[in-house]
């Protein structure tokens, strides 16, 4: 949209990249307007396949960010919009204390804040992640350590070692 003096402020994603991803809406980011925080914006829809492969029962596993992350979980029911539609399990701090989300809210994680494992246990309404990282782009630094060794070793770590180096873009 960048055919005016303004376009290029109005940002959309070209959903053909996105395929067989995350169902994005949108993505935007110091990489692609200079000066921008991370934002990401995405659907959680019934029968959405989580990961595959080693660890996967466990979901997004501990790590931090450099910069404060909120994490925003919309229901979409227009009659109960306080309803999620889905539950999932979200832990916080080193001692990852478990909270099980049901309701649209927001999640404020402090920078440098150890967070995750992160699970979809059930989506049965289309729902909508927004995620917001107050800095440039979105980086991980995994925290295995706090993970009991038995689940530790089901991880395949590197999978989440190459978001060290920012939110991987279609």
């Amino acid at each position: 949209m960048a055919e005016t003096k303004y376009g290029k402020y109005f940002v959309k994603i070209d959903p053909t990249k996105w395929t067989g991803r995350i169902p994005a809406i949108i993505h935007l980011e110091d990489k692609i307007i200079k000066g921008s925080n991370f934002y990401f914006v995405h659907w959680n829809l019934p029968g959405q396949k989580p990961p595959e492969g080693p660890g996967a029962e466990i979901g997004h596993p501990p790590h931090t960010h450099p910069y404060n992350e909120i994490l925003m979980h919309i229901g979409t029911d227009p009659n109960n919009p306080m309803d999620l539609g889905a539950e999932v399990e979200f832990c916080m701090g080193p001692e990852m204390e478990k909270h099980l989300i049901t309701q649209t809210c927001a999640v404020f994680i402090p920078a440098n804040f150890i967070h995750a494992p992160y699970r979809v246990l059930k989506t049965v309404r289309p729902w909508i992640t927004v995620m917001i990282v107050e800095g440039p782009t979105r980086t991980e630094e995994p925290h295995p350590e706090i993970l009991p060794e038995e689940l530790r070793k089901k991880i395949d770590w590197s999978r989440w070692e190459r978001l060290r180096t920012g939110f991987p873009t279609p």
